[in-house]
């Protein structure tokens, strides 16, 4: 098959890119259910010596932590572009290096451009994308980038190479440390392929150390300069986050995967394999094959995070496709090439439509946070009975926006010891979550307990909520989110404040807040 040419390739990856990230300027604020307290902890980073209110509750505490992409990047950009520009430039940032890195990684491994670097690109909309998980995204991102870098230089890579290698790869780490294991290990694994094909003493030994000296400041900070805290258990659940997995790989907006997509690009992959239309680059036998048992096996909690098991799936697509190449006639090309586009277009309107009417909700939360006094205390609650089977994920964060706007405190901002640099003051430890098996909202049915401080048989209340014990006592308002639905009884310590469209505004009156 006849590659584009150059220019022709550049354009092509060019305006997908583009069309790409588009939809993130066509809203306020990307509507990603982590989005908001993102958000608040670069305002917080930025601003938070001017805003006395804030301080009150959260200080910064600088730390190695391997964790740091927008914390860094966003507040200094702010600077130059404000604060929610800049957050939507690194965001963008991201889904270009998506989009362009699978392409690179098919130019270096193949020597020209072929239609599969286009698919690869519909996996730049993925779980990591939509849920908001910017600094993984943003790493594993410039990962991609990365790796075609080392591929392009396989053969004649110097110390100045290496050097340069070592310190993107350090800058990845303490980005975000999952990125940078999981291009070690796509490295490795790229060079084991090299060591098999040409196996010699020297060739072995060449390829070790270049593997290996690369990462040493990766290594050395993971093990000396890593919070001590930041382990945690690990948490598989593999059959019940086997479909979550699968759901990962490619999705237009929270919580919607493209079931008829994947399952056409899995035909297409098979067929095309089967009937020899497709050859796979035979450098990347070896990664995908690894990538691809990671992928199955990966574990759901680990280091105290939750969704390791999302990070993999994008991966394994957009390396499977900028691997391969087509066979085809050029008007075979040039269909799959039209249709691609379209493919991409279509899925590019699908989310600019979803987004919009997120955004909508957003932007009047956000009109009646700012009626709020600064240092309000705000508590996110669910009616569940009113969401019925719709998500309630975009709303968990929601509240946040209130510490950007009139300087509140909620419970649920990204604050865990050892993982992140907003720390809370210690006055208010006790009332929010530690960890993020506490970071969600409770439902309003579970209120009448916490205010009582009974536990019964609620697991949640134990294991969930246990900062929420007797919350009458520690917060001002409570943010109750209901959408269009029946609504449920509200409790008698909620006294009703503002009605919105899909949320109310209750000031919550302290009830039974002597000793306990």
């Amino acid at each position: 098959m006849t590659g584009f040419s150059r220019p022709g390739w550049g354009a092509a990856v060019a305006c997908v890119a583009a069309l790409m990230v588009m939809p993130l300027w066509l809203v306020q604020a990307p509507p990603m259910p982590d989005y908001p307290a993102h958000l608040a902890s670069y305002y917080l980073i930025a601003t938070s010596a001017k805003a006395p209110a804030v301080t009150t509750f959260y200080s910064i505490h600088w730390a190695w932590i391997p964790n740091l992409a927008g914390e860094i990047l966003v507040p200094l950009l702010s600077t130059i572009a404000g604060l929610e520009m800049a957050t939507r430039l690194f965001i963008t940032t991201g889904v270009v290096m998506w989009v362009v890195g699978p392409a690179l990684i098919h130019r270096a491994l193949h020597k020209r451009f072929n239609v599969t670097a286009l698919i690869a690109a519909l996996f730049a909309y993925n779980a990591n994308f939509t849920w908001g998980f910017l600094n993984y995204y943003f790493a594993m991102g410039a990962a991609l980038c990365l790796l075609a870098a080392w591929i392009a230089t396989d053969g004649r890579r110097t110390a100045l190479h290496l050097a340069g290698f070592a310190l993107a790869i350090t800058a990845i780490y303490f980005s975000h440390i999952f990125a940078a294991a999981t291009l070690f290990l796509l490295i490795a694994c790229f060079e084991l392929d090299g060591v098999i094909r040409t196996f010699s003493v020297r060739e072995v030994f060449h390829r070790c150390i270049a593997v290996v000296v690369p990462f040493v400041p990766a290594g050395l900070a993971f093990l000396f300069l890593k919070p001590k805290g930041s382990g945690g258990a690990l948490e598989f659940n593999l059959l019940d986050r086997a479909l979550d997995r699968l759901e990962a790989a490619l999705q237009l907006s929270y919580d919607n995967p493209s079931y008829v997509l994947l399952a056409l690009l899995a035909i297409l992959l098979l067929t095309g394999l089967w009937r020899g239309w497709i050859v796979i680059h035979r450098r990347m036998w070896i990664a995908l094959g690894t990538l691809g048992v990671l992928t199955m096996f990966a574990p759901e909690w680990a280091m105290g995070g939750w969704g390791v098991d999302l990070r993999l799936p994008a991966v394994l697509g957009a390396l499977i496709f900028a691997s391969l190449e087509f066979r085809l006639e050029p008007r075979a090309t040039w269909a799959l090439t039209v249709a691609t586009t379209a493919v991409l277009l279509c899925n590019v309107i699908y989310l600019a439509q979803e987004w919009t009417a997120y955004d909508t909700q957003w932007r009047e939360f956000r009109d009646a946070a700012r009626t709020l006094k600064p240092g309000t205390k705000l508590l996110t609650v669910l009616d569940g009975d009113a969401i019925g089977f719709r998500s309630d994920q975009p709303y968990w964060h929601m509240a946040e926006y209130a510490i950007v706007d009139p300087g509140a405190f909620t419970p649920l901002l990204f604050t865990t010891h050892d993982q992140h640099i907003v720390q809370l003051n210690p006055a208010y430890q006790s009332i929010a979550a530690s960890s993020a098996q506490q970071g969600s909202p409770p439902d309003i049915d579970e209120l009448n307990d916490l205010a009582t401080s009974q536990i019964d048989e609620d697991e949640d209340i134990r294991d969930v909520f246990p900062y929420l014990m007797r919350f009458q006592c520690h917060y001002d308002v409570a943010v109750v989110i209901h959408l269009d639905g029946p609504r449920a009884q509200i409790p008698p310590m909620l006294k009703l404040r503002h009605v919105g469209s899909f949320f109310s505004l209750y000031d919550i009156i302290p009830q039974n807040c002597g000793a306990k």
